[in-house]
């Protein structure tokens, strides 16, 4: 099975293991499989799949029509985007135009999936560093940080413990529903 590069705590590739990982590995050993990873820029994940050079893939995102059926698995976890801002700045999210005055940085490809939220003129970066995304808000480098909570959260116990535990006081903006994705196979058994 393919999948992305490491996404922690969802996906960590250097000792295949997280928690998503291991709910595939566990379901597949119950159907008497056994899971053998296979780690790839989350964009080559499809074409992979499209190419036969695996039998299964997780977090596969196609947009045109696929040539051949595939089958889709149950949903292993949902994904839960959110804005972080630190408690002391008061910022208040509730709408689009909240964000027009702050600097932003997201995971990348958030302009895809959230074009109405991050629109060309707001000031916005991206990272595929997670860990940056709370190290840059904790300084105050940015306003606000866009990711998945589960992440966010993962992330902000890591760099707490590189600062003995001490982290200024956050609050997380919902403002999306949670998004399901489901690993997809080549047979149906």
């Amino acid at each position: 099975m393919i999948f992305g590069k490491s996404l922690a705590p969802y996906i960590i590739e250097e000792s295949n293991s997280g928690v998503e990982l291991s709910i595939i590995k566990e379901a597949l050993a119950l159907e008497g499989h056994e899971l053998v990873p296979v780690y790839t820029q989350l964009k080559r994940v499809a074409f992979m799949f499209d190419q036969d050079k695996v039998d299964a893939a997780h977090r596969y995102i196609k947009k045109r029509k696929q040539k051949s059926s595939i089958f889709y698995g149950n949903v292993t976890l949902e994904y839960h985007d959110a804005f972080f801002t630190l408690h002391e700045r008061n910022i208040v999210i509730e709408s689009p135009s909240d964000l027009k005055d702050y600097t932003l940085l997201s995971f990348q490809d958030a302009k895809k999936h959230y074009p109405r939220w991050l629109p060309e003129n707001y000031k916005h970066s991206q990272t595929s560093s997670q860990i940056n995304q709370v190290k840059l808000l904790q300084l105050g480098l940015v306003d606000i940080v866009l990711s998945d909570k589960n992440i966010f959260n993962y992330n902000s116990q890591l760099y707490s413990l590189s600062f003995d535990g001490v982290l200024k006081g956050m609050r997380m903006h919902i403002f999306t529903p949670p998004y399901k994705y489901n690993p997809v196979f080549k047979k149906k058994k």
